[in-house]
């Protein structure tokens, strides 16, 4: 009776099966999968294959559509592979930051700002960001505070959103201009003037100006030059000042007594 030996040998590969996925990016812009997450049901004719992905980290770098081999082995090193495709995204909105600033009107009582002039350090798990701001132009009409916001988008259209709040300032003095006038003494001896007779046009950035002078009563003792000062407020209390002469002169003949 002679004994045979009879080997048994798996020769056959598994079935390899790749499903795609969508993987989504971490605050600090990462993401990994297992083999077994792009399996979609492989299989072997003798048992249970082990499975390994060709690529499961992923970063910012890898945004969109990366192909992935997942590679099937059974139990007596039969292998096969099937491909996969696993979308990385960012989801991840970016941090809005934004600090209140005080602007100043210009002689023609405008300001402007920039979205960055209002950005504090906002930041992104992946990319720089854009910045855009609600309002950028001031003018007269905003004097005071005023909220804009902030408006923040990463390089995967995520936005999110911070307040600022912009003081309008107006420290620009207005122009003083004074013209010189002749005033003449009644039959009492007083003259009198309004701060508006010596002024000649003051003007301010921003608004219509209030105005002052420095002497508006007159007498006897005043007949000649008087250097009178006119000065010129704004809605902002920023002044300015220009000088007038202001001649009192007396052209009321005596009384003649019989």
């Amino acid at each position: 009776t002679a004994v045979s030996t009879v080997t048994v040998a798996d020769t056959t590969s598994p079935t390899a099966a790749a499903q795609n996925i969508t993987v989504y990016l971490d605050g600090s812009g990462n993401a990994t999968i297992t083999a077994s997450d792009i399996d979609n049901g492989s299989t072997d004719n003798c048992g249970t294959p082990s499975l390994s992905a060709s690529k499961t980290a992923f970063t910012c770098a890898d945004i969109g559509a990366n192909t992935v081999t997942l590679t099937v082995t059974d139990g007596s090193s039969n292998t096969a592979t099937a491909v996969s495709s696993v979308t990385v995204a960012d989801t991840t909105a970016p941090s809005a930051i934004a600090q209140n600033i005080t602007v100043y009107l210009d002689g023609s009582g405008n300001a402007s700002i920039t979205a960055s002039d209002i950005d504090n350090g906002s930041t992104d798990n992946c990319s720089s960001v854009s910045l855009s701001a609600s309002q950028t132009a001031f003018t007269c009409t905003d004097v005071g505070a005023n909220t804009v916001t902030l408006t923040v988008t990463d390089g995967s259209s995520n936005t999110t959103t911070a307040v600022s709040t912009v003081t309008v300032a107006d420290t620009t003095t207005p122009i003083a201009s004074a013209q010189n006038i002749t005033v003449y003494l009644d039959g009492s001896g007083n003259a009198s003037i309004t701060a508006s007779d010596i002024d000649n046009g003051s003007t301010d950035n921003c608004s219509s100006v209030s105005l002052s002078a420095s002497k508006t009563a007159f007498t006897c003792s005043d007949i000649g030059t008087n250097s009178v000062t006119l000065t010129v407020t704004d809605a902002g209390s920023n002044t300015a000042t220009a000088v007038s002469t202001v001649t009192v002169a007396d052209t009321t003949s005596p009384t003649a007594a019989a």
